[in-house]
């Protein structure tokens, strides 16, 4: 018996980011169904009594064969060839091999007072046939009021027609009484022959207005779960480590081409049976891994699932689904087989999901329960729907919108959960500030300090220095181009008993001065013949210090100064004096007397005619080291300078007889006059 119910068109909104509202929306929507009598007598007969938009699901006359449509027409209400089928059932779900075409009629009684004034307002009828698998042809009262594909004379499909349309009923077809609707429909290599619920019958206008909004609704319904996925699939690929955004997007647009499959959206775009289902298929097998990973990336918890298991079997399932693209029996089985599997097992995900969600909800984990209502809400509009199915209870047609609430109450979930972790990423960005606020100003300090010490370090007259306890040098102050003629940044890295200038004395004295400054932890002065660029000796007065590692390192470090004079504090009250120096061949010598014979001259002149007076007596010294004792020509000097073997000329002469042991006598007074 056909079951009768009007559309009434409402103005649901639905709220998509407070799970509130949208509970009471289904609630409401609930509370506003109720029973329905059945009070009808004859199978396949509905009564139209008032000129309205009814919805025409439920049971219908079936004619599993191809028939003549005048014998379809013509057949008694008690024909023996007639089953009955209820819309929406696939003929291989009822157990029908059906290759070919089959019949579906609904017999219309118009009433009086519908048919009067369908006339009176010179109004058409409408049908609206939705998702129809997979080519029809529809009579009114034996006449062709349209088709969706092609159905040959054999009844074999010719080409495949299954986009919801809209089918108009001229009213001079319309009969007083008793009208027959026929619905010849092929399926796709006994595939199919499907009627969608949704079939509509009403005055064109309206009908046409309920074709577009549901067109409209669906479309921006699939459009908009698109666009949700693609957006967390993107906020995925900024936050990488975020992997519940990513199966959270898979999740949401494979439900948005669910949607646009189901209501043959996509063959708008482009018109293709096989690649519609495609979709359709594939986005119903990975929805269920997508749902299943999601829950396990969004719960802190460890969640006990052979994961591994369900990826490889979805991904042979899905691979057998693509057989159908080249081979006509693939989609067969997949229909008759596969999708009904694919189906209890996301019933079986729905439970498992809840479970896992109350566990969550009793560990405090608040964007839980929010999860928790989306799956109460799909669970509620999907019983209604199989209870309206069962004839028991009137039917709702909201598995979708349901399904749509608990996507959406999902994605609250997780927005909800970044909105905590962004707040609380606020408050550490707050603290991290006035710490970093805080460092800023110790940093400030630390600069000053360092800024002081480093113009303490580099101006100073001393070498100052770091070792390592095995004698590493750690850090050097540029005095050491002043001192040794060596660059700072060369010297950091060797072992300081490199520049000893007496080797092994040298470098057994350094060895044990470093090993009492670390033994005793002491300071530790001595005097220390470093060795200059040219390899000569340099005395210089050396003072270590141990200075202990505030870290835990029990080695610490030694902290050095080498200084080539003592400050004469009694330099100021000189009146004169007279000494004698013999020096020997050594370059730095003469560097260190021009220093010796200038350093009282500030009581009688001034600091340029000293330094003037300093590179003068500099030169006559080296000249008489050079030129006298070491016997260099200006030829020679000037050849070796060319071929950069200079240094080695004139180190060669310092240590050959009898140029070794000449030395320079350097004689001088100093007066008041």
């Amino acid at each position: 018996m056909a079951r009768i119910r009007k559309y009434r068109a409402t103005d649901n909104q639905y709220v998509r980011r407070c799970y509130g509202l949208i509970l009471i929306l289904v609630l409401g929507l609930i509370a506003g169904c109720g029973f329905t009598s059945n009070g009808y007598s004859e199978k396949g007969t509905v009564s139209i009594p008032k000129l309205e938009v009814y919805d025409l699901s439920g049971d219908w006359l079936f004619f599993p064969e191809d028939l003549p449509a005048e014998s379809v027409l013509h057949s008694g209400p008690a024909i023996r060839k007639a089953l009955t089928m209820r819309i929406p059932l696939s003929w291989h779900q009822a157990g029908l091999e059906i290759q070919g075409s089959a019949w579906y009629r609904l017999n219309i009684d118009i009433l009086n007072a519908a048919l009067l004034e369908l006339r009176d307002n010179n109004k058409d009828l409408a049908l609206l046939l939705p998702h129809t698998d997979a080519a029809v042809e529809i009579y009114w009262n034996g006449h062709l009021i349209g088709k969706n594909g092609r159905i040959g004379a054999d009844g074999k499909l010719l080409e495949s027609g299954h986009r919801t349309s809209v089918y108009q009923i001229p009213v001079e077809f319309v009969e007083p009484g008793r009208n027959v609707l026929m619905i010849r429909n092929a399926s796709y290599f006994g595939v199919g022959g499907f009627l969608t619920s949704g079939v509509y019958l009403g005055p064109e206008s309206e009908v046409l207005s309920l074709y577009q909004r549901k067109i409209i609704w669906n479309s921006l319904l699939g459009l908009i779960f698109i666009v949700v996925g693609i957006q967390h699939i993107g906020l995925f690929l900024l936050y990488r480590r975020a992997l519940s955004y990513l199966y959270f997007g898979l999740f949401a647009a494979s439900f948005g081409l669910i949607v646009l499959s189901l209501h043959t959206l996509i063959s708008f775009w482009y018109e293709s049976y096989l690649l519609e289902h495609q979709i359709l298929f594939q986005s119903l097998i990975w929805i269920a891994i997508f749902h299943l990973q999601y829950l396990k990336k969004f719960y802190p918890f460890r969640i006990k699932i052979p994961t591994g298991l369900f990826i490889a079997l979805c991904s042979a399932i899905s691979l057998f689904g693509l057989t159908s693209l080249f081979w006509d029996s693939g989609l067969y089985y997949t229909e008759k087989y596969i999708i009904p599997a694919m189906l209890v097992s996301h019933i079986l995900g729905i439970f498992w999901g809840a479970t896992v969600s109350f566990r969550a909800v009793r560990k405090g984990i608040q964007e839980a329960k929010i999860i928790v209502i989306g799956y109460i809400i799909f669970g509620l509009t999907t019983l209604l729907d199989i209870l309206g199915y069962l004839n028991l209870f009137s039917m709702v047609g909201l598995t979708e919108e349901g399904f749509m609430a608990f996507v959406f109450c999902m994605g609250i979930a997780l927005s909800s959960a970044f909105s905590t972790a962004h707040l609380q990423k606020e408050k550490l960005v707050g603290r991290l500030r006035a710490n970093i606020s805080k460092l800023m100003q110790t940093q400030q300090g630390l600069e000053f300090s360092e800024e002081k010490y480093r113009q303490l370090v580099e101006n100073s007259a001393e070498m100052i220095f770091t070792l390592s306890p095995v004698g590493e040098i750690l850090t050097m102050n540029r005095q050491s181009q002043t001192h040794l003629g060596r660059s700072a940044r060369k010297l950091v890295g060797k072992n300081i008993s490199e520049l000893a200038a007496h080797e092994p004395i040298g470098i057994l004295l350094l060895r044990d001065k470093i090993d009492e400054v670390i033994r005793n932890r002491s300071i530790v002065a001595f005097s220390f013949d470093f060795k200059n660029i040219l390899g000569e000796p340099r005395q210089m007065n050396v003072v270590l210090q141990f200075i202990p590692e505030t870290r835990g390192n029990s080695d610490g470090t030694i902290y050095g100064r080498a200084s080539s004079y003592v400050e004469d504090s009694l330099g100021q009250y000189l009146f004169s004096e007279k000494q004698t120096y013999f020096l020997a061949n050594y370059i730095t010598l003469g560097d260190q007397m021009s220093l010796r014979l200038t350093q009282h001259l500030h009581h009688f002149l001034t600091s340029e005619q000293i330094s003037s007076m300093q590179l003068g007596l500099r030169e006559m010294i080296i000249n008489a080291m050079e030129h006298g004792n070491l016997n260099i020509t200006y030829e020679e000097k000037s050849q070796a300078t060319r071929e950069g073997s200079y240094i080695d000329l004139f180190r060669k002469r310092q240590t050959e007889a009898p140029y070794r042991e000449r030395k320079v006598k350097v004689d001088y007074i100093l007066t008041p006059s």
